[in-house]
């Protein structure tokens, strides 16, 4: 009791007012240390990192305190409100949680620069990975009263929307969903499931990345294991693994392309060039991929290569192309794309490269922002009405899926942000009419030089009458000035309303056929096969492929294959073989391929019975060109099994709480990133021998360019030091043995229901017949564990210094 005798004591209440004076001044202190250092995870923070090129500005638009959390993916609409797709329920569902992702709308009332109104449009989601505006058919006017004029313009030309109704496709595990309002509201009230059987064996690989083609197709991905069965009018159409989608509403016809395991293994977003072209994002690998050669009707599998050889393991995604008068001259026609591994939105150069195309850092223009912020998260990168770059942020310190808990506490659930990039030295856009505007306002739109206002302005003559639109489009083609630069692009973009509307115009077509731009014609021959079997019979579309086939730009040529591919009929390969006689490169072997092999069924009877129109040159051509695949074991697949790992689980250092979290505060403290580097690249370690990084390194692990903003240091401490605690996808070792009895170690690079293609530990690669394999395990990582344990703890410690680095803003 000496304690409470000293309190009572006449001393201690006499210190009492200081003691409390001594307390305020701490309580003050800290509250204005608290006052002066904003909250980490608050959009001023946020703001204070961001680095941007001179001239340019960017700010909040719209946050976590507009109820914008978590977002995915954004797409305007022809009104200039912003839809956002976001999800609170990602990376799962937690028991007794009723999921509540959402549909929003956003938008700028009162032209201030910033958000001003949100909508709920749809909720009671579960993790929606992809979003695309649907058009909404509007009724003709009523043409009663001829006489009749509103806001100054006959009836037959405008339609006015009394109801404002509005619509959007959403992707929802297995489901594509189209969502509509139906009175005007702002609200849905009417769910329509457009179709079923997309792959969900990873929520983060599901159907994503929503976009339209130029031509009014629903594009979208799937990642490595997503498994889809999906019914169609047409029959059961398969994906698995990695691919791509394509969707035409008007037929309610499917196809799917790539799939396999071979890279993009997790692709995540379209974009498509100033000719509509389409490239797509490898949201796993840092690369990039031009997907035409290979969009062939019943064609999967093979492998590709990158267009994007400096990727680096910048995985990105959402790119968008820069045609927007706001940004400067030199910008116009630059990538940019979301770096959500690195922190920043990286500014790319597209250019052509013999029948495809290459992507490069642009030699002259810096990325147009970093953040040295780690939560910083770029996910989705759109032009806006007024020609500035809105950026979706899903704001996030953990990113890695499978590398940190679902449970992490440090997996944010209450932050997102949508910013927006100005360059106040040049005036922002003016957008013409476009939602409720005239056809013939609508159909000059097409030449604007605005992105957004040719996508926006198609989207919109697509809600109208087919009838109307086709008459309007008739007339206003041919008057088009052919002196005028923008005249061919202007009947590429009229080309694409007719395909959103499904109407074929042979007239038109053969135009652009003729057209002096062999990127009109490129695309034109795409069009040929899409209406082969709609087209006036005098119009033969297989006559016409082949003289593209002998066309001398050698991207006409490869789209004449592609196109030719999409047409089943015996002579398509007569067009495929005359292609095959002319220049080549890689780009079109792809396509040859895919070609030949699609088309098999249509050119091997006629084969069988002496082909007696073909060339004598050819039949050893075929020979070249058809890569007979073996057929798979008639019995049942080998199963995939789990066997010992090939290397040791543990090395004398594990990877407990206590020893991550010591080496942790040695590396924040105390941690050389200089030194680690040269730990890193010492022979006995071999680590440059299986990772790159920069230009250097082997392929059998992971780049490590962007491991240091993709990962926290405690779970690159821990992967380091157990190798088996987690392997990354798309490096999981394999045992293949053979009924040979051979045994082959390595990972899987590529595989199809025919073969597999596994690169061993020294960089090799086998192809496997699926049918000769007898067993397969999964064996874990080729790391081996115990690798570091000869190293010093300072060396171990700056070894963790120079990793938690890479990819960071420095």
């Amino acid at each position: 009791m000496n304690w409470l005798a000293t309190m009572m004591t006449e001393t201690f209440f006499q210190r009492i007012p200081s003691i409390f004076l001594c307390f305020l001044c701490f309580f003050a202190a800290n509250l204005r240390a608290l006052a002066a250092e904003p909250d980490r995870d608050s959009p001023e923070a946020e703001l204070a990192s961001f680095k941007l090129p001179p001239g340019f500005e960017i700010h909040l638009w719209a946050s976590e305190r507009d109820g914008v959390v978590k977002p995915i993916q954004m797409r305007w609409d022809a009104r200039g409100r912003l839809w956002v797709v976001q999800s609170t329920t990602y990376p799962q569902l937690k028991p007794g949680e009723t999921p509540n992702d959402k549909v929003l709308i956003l938008e700028d009332t009162k032209n201030g620069g910033y958000a001003d109104k949100v909508t709920v449009f749809a909720d009671g989601l579960m993790i929606p990975t992809g979003l695309e505006i649907a058009p909404v058919s509007v009724s003709e006017p009523d043409l009663s009263n001829d006489s009749e004029v509103v806001d100054g313009r006959h009836p037959r030309a405008i339609f006015p929307r009394l109801k404002s109704s509005s619509a959007c496709y959403v992707g929802e595990g297995p489901k594509l969903w189209l969502i509509t309002d139906t009175t005007g509201k702002g609200v849905a009230d009417k769910r329509e499931v457009v179709l079923r059987g997309f792959g969900t064996g990873d929520n983060h690989q599901n159907i994503n990345s929503f976009r339209w083609s130029p031509g009014g197709e629903l594009m979208f991905s799937q990642g490595l294991h997503a498994h889809a069965r999906v019914e169609t009018p047409y029959g059961i159409v398969g994906l698995d693994e990695a691919g791509l989608w394509r969707f035409r509403p008007a037929e309610q016809r499917l196809d799917a392309f790539f799939g396999g395991s071979a890279d993009p293994q997790n692709p995540w977003g379209w974009t498509f060039t100033h000719w509509g072209q389409p490239l797509i994002s490898a949201g796993n690998s840092g690369n990039m991929y031009y997907a035409l050669p290979e969009m062939i009707r019943g064609y999967q599998g093979g492998r590709r290569d990158t267009i994007w050889a400096e990727g680096r393991g910048r995985k990105t995604s959402n790119p968008e192309l820069i045609e927007s008068s706001h940004f400067p001259d030199e910008w116009q026609g630059a990538i940019v794309t979301g770096g959500y591994i690195n922190n920043a939105v990286w500014t790319l150069h597209v250019e052509q490269d013999g029948a495809g195309f290459k992507i490069s850092d642009d030699p002259k223009l810096p990325p147009l922002v970093q953040s040295a912020h780690g939560s910083f998260r770029p996910v989705d990168v759109k032009l806006g009405p007024d020609g500035a770059l809105y950026i979706c942020d899903w704001y996030n310190p953990i990113i890695g899926h499978y590398q940190a808990s679902f449970r992490h506490p440090d997996r944010d659930k209450a932050h997102g942000r949508i910013w927006r990039v100005t360059y106040p030295g040049r005036p922002l856009v003016e957008p013409p009419p476009i939602y409720g505007a005239s056809i013939p306002q609508l159909l000059y739109n097409l030449r604007s030089p605005e992105r957004f206002v040719r996508e926006q302005s198609k989207r919109e003559l697509a809600c109208l009458p087919r009838d109307m639109v086709m008459g309007e489009l008739r007339a206003w083609w041919p008057r088009l000035d052919p002196t005028q630069a923008a005249t061919e692009h202007a009947l590429y973009e009229a080309l694409g309303v007719c395909e959103w509307h499904e109407s074929p115009e042979a007239a038109l077509l053969q135009r652009v056929l003729s057209s002096k731009t062999p990127e009109a014609r490129a695309y034109a021959a795409g069009t040929l096969a899409r209406w082969a079997d709609r087209l006036p019979p005098a119009f033969d579309a297989v006559e016409k492929l082949a003289d593209l086939a002998h066309d001398q730009d050698p991207r006409v040529r490869l789209a004449a294959i592609v196109a030719a591919g999409n047409i089943p009929r015996p002579e398509s390969m007569v067009v495929v073989l005359s292609a095959a006689m002319q220049p080549r490169d890689k780009f079109i072997d792809t396509a040859l391929t895919a070609a030949t092999s699609a088309l098999k069924p249509q050119w091997e009877p006629v084969l069988a019975k002496g082909a007696p129109d073909w060339k004598p040159e050819w039949y050893a051509l075929i020979k070249t060109l058809d890569k007979p695949a073996p057929k798979p074991a008639p019995a049942k697949k080998v199963a995939q099994q789990m066997g010992a790992p090939v290397v040791p689980i543990y090395g004398r250092v594990r990877a407990s709480p206590y020893v991550v979290g010591s080496i942790a505060a040695e590396v924040q403290t105390k941690g050389n990133a200089k030194h680690g580097d040269e730990v890193f690249h010492r022979a006995e370690l071999a680590c440059i021998s299986c990772h790159r990084v920069g230009d250097q390194g082997g392929k059998i692990g992971p780049a490590l360019d962007a491991i240091g903003s993709a990962q926290p240091l405690d779970f690159i401490i821990g992967a380091v030091l157990e190798p088996q605690r987690e392997v990354k996808e798309g490096f999981e070792t394999m045992r293949i043995t053979t009924k040979k009895g051979e045994e082959l170690i390595g990972i899987i690079v590529a595989g199809n229901d025919a073969e597999i293609t596994l690169r061993d530990p020294t960089g090799a690669e086998h192809a496997i017949a699926q049918a000769d394999v007898a067993k397969r395990e999964f064996i874990g990582s080729l790391m081996p564990a115990g690798l570091t344990d000869n190293l010093s703890p300072e060396d171990l410690r700056d070894l963790f210094a120079y990793l938690t680095q890479l990819g960071k803003v420095k």
